[in-house]
């Protein structure tokens, strides 16, 4: 079913009428700040929309669920550092995911011999039911809002956000080391 509400860039254009004062048309600043306008859109517009129907499908927020899920495909040990590193999220919002996982039997915390500041922490079996349950809710959520791209244009789609997250850590790991 059409829908009568604009397309979102339609719509940014038609209300920002200074935005060529900044990004003439066609020029490369025009693209990359499309780009990473609808990179951001989409992203935020998918979050919201996964969570929300993950939530009403199986009760776990995303953080829970890709929480859950890295630690039911990662290599054991998992520390702490790890996971915040895998799942690009900071250590508060991820040390509250955790205590709330293991208040509800999800995880189990262990102190690591190696290093006593440290935590390993894994999936219980209790955990990889919520996994069970999650990933076909998630497959049926990705089906339906990816049943018009052909397996070719999800791929480039990858290469190129591949491409972005690699390009940003490494300008990112230049700016840590005092080289940028």
């Amino acid at each position: 079913m059409a829908s009568d509400r604009p397309h979102p860039v339609d719509l940014f254009d038609s209300t920002t009428p200074q935005y060529r004062a900044y990004f003439p048309e066609g020029s490369r600043d025009d693209v990359e700040f499309r780009l990473t306008r609808i990179l951001s859109l989409s992203a935020r517009r998918w979050g919201t929309y996964v969570e929300s129907r993950m939530m009403a499908a199986t009760g776990q927020s995303r953080s829970r669920w890709q929480t859950l899920f890295v630690l039911n495909v990662a290599t054991p040990p998992v520390t702490t550092s790890l996971l915040s590193a895998r799942l690009a999220i900071q250590w508060p919002p991820l040390v509250r995911t955790l205590n709330s996982l293991e208040a509800d039997g999800l995880i189990r915390r262990t102190e690591n011999p190696n290093d006593k500041r440290s935590r390993y922490i894994e999936i219980t079996p209790a955990g990889m039911a919520v996994v069970e349950q999650v990933q076909p809710a998630l497959s049926e959520i990705r089906s339906s809002v990816f049943a018009d791209l052909s397996e070719e244009d999800m791929r480039l789609g990858i290469r190129l956000l591949e491409q972005i997250v690699v390009r940003i850590a490494e300008t990112q790991d230049s700016n840590d080391s005092g080289d940028g």
